[in-house]
């Protein structure tokens, strides 16, 4: 059956659910899902939020359902666009409209414990978001890795889009006098929270001792429950990014780094070798704290801006939107297909 697009609408109804989302309590939550909204509301499509409040896991993803199947009930909405295994469920309950579903990273990779291994709930949420992948009208995963492991060859690969107005280069000096920095010092940012097991920040620890050993010291940093803002501040002040995970699906950390044209030192996991690429000061290391160490020692002496703004251009907010739209068309037609 052949669709034609002139029958579309020319802007959309969408009913976006998630369970992260930025908040004045947590600014740094779901800050990869804002600006997806962000970019459709100022493209004049029309988006409303579920984003249940605070509550046990159990009631929140319950309290969403209900408000996805009694908010479509109308059929006013022409996408449910969910993200998250489980939040993607509650958007699998409701036919009324289109469905598509955003997997992110653990939900089909799983989550590595602080032992080595996978929890039940991790290996049941696989499951679930395999199946989703299955009945949503059409899916979408941040890396060939997450395609691979969600079993379907339809599944769309697209990475988050890149805000290149908030993340950008400034000089460090005038980033450093904005924190306080000493304009001396070698500092290494960790940019995620050193609590979850699966970031490995012992490691990154590791590799700055190893760095003094070598004779040169520095600083590790921690950006951890930050606005996005403040984040791009002590992203431009500092030497060089550092990932050292165990795996990731697509981190957006890398992202803004290049972003802000700063060195990046990380392991092999998700799709950061597809991003670093042939970036000049940026490295891909195994998870070897000297290894890291040596990494992290060429970058530091990368005095020079990196490329990695224009490098990673195909990945700005404006383009990745464009693809998000083309997603949605797929979903509609498709839905409309059963439907019928």
């Amino acid at each position: 059956m052949i669709i034609d697009s002139r029958n579309w609408p020319p802007t959309y109804r969408i009913l976006m659910v998630t369970g992260i989302y930025p908040t004045a309590q947590k600014p740094h939550s779901g800050t990869f899902i804002k600006p997806i909204v962000d970019s459709l509301r100022a493209a004049g499509h029309e988006v409303d939020l579920v984003h249940p409040g605070p509550a046990p896991a159990p009631l929140r993803y319950l309290w969403a359902a209900c408000q996805v199947f009694f908010r479509t009930l109308s059929g006013r909405y022409d996408i449910v666009h969910a993200h998250y295994g489980l939040w993607c469920l509650a958007g699998r309950l409701q036919w009324k409209a289109a469905l598509v579903s955003a997997f992110l990273g653990d939900d089909l990779l799983g989550t590595i414990t602080a032992t080595g291994g996978y929890s039940k709930k991790s290996r049941l949420v696989v499951a679930i978001s395999r199946w989703l992948c299955r009945v949503s009208d059409t899916a979408t995963v941040k890396s060939e890795e997450m395609k691979l492991a969600s079993g379907r060859d339809n599944v769309v690969v697209i990475p988050d889009g890149i805000n290149f107005t908030l993340f950008h280069p400034i000089p460090r000096s005038e980033a450093r006098a904005a924190l306080g920095w000493d304009q001396q010092k070698y500092y290494v940012l960790f940019a995620n929270d050193p609590a979850i097991p699966v970031k490995n920040f012992a490691l990154a620890q590791q590799a700055v001792r190893q760095l003094a050993d070598k004779g040169i010291p520095a600083e590790l940093v921690v950006a951890n429950g930050l606005p996005q803002s403040m984040v791009m501040q002590y992203m431009n002040a500092s030497n060089a990014l550092i990932l050292p995970s165990l795996a990731e699906g697509a981190p957006n950390v890398v992202k803004e780094a290049m972003a802000c044209n700063i060195p990046v030192v990380a392991t092999n996991v998700g799709d950061v070798a597809q991003v670093i690429g042939q970036t000049e000061g940026c490295y891909i290391c195994p998870r070897d704290a000297r290894e890291l160490a040596c990494a992290l020692e060429k970058a530091l002496h990368h005095t020079e801006p990196t490329t990695g703004r224009a490098d990673i251009a195909h990945l700005e907010s404006s383009v990745v939107l464009e693809r998000i739209l083309e997603l949605y068309r797929q979903a509609i037609a498709k839905h409309r297909r059963i439907a019928d």
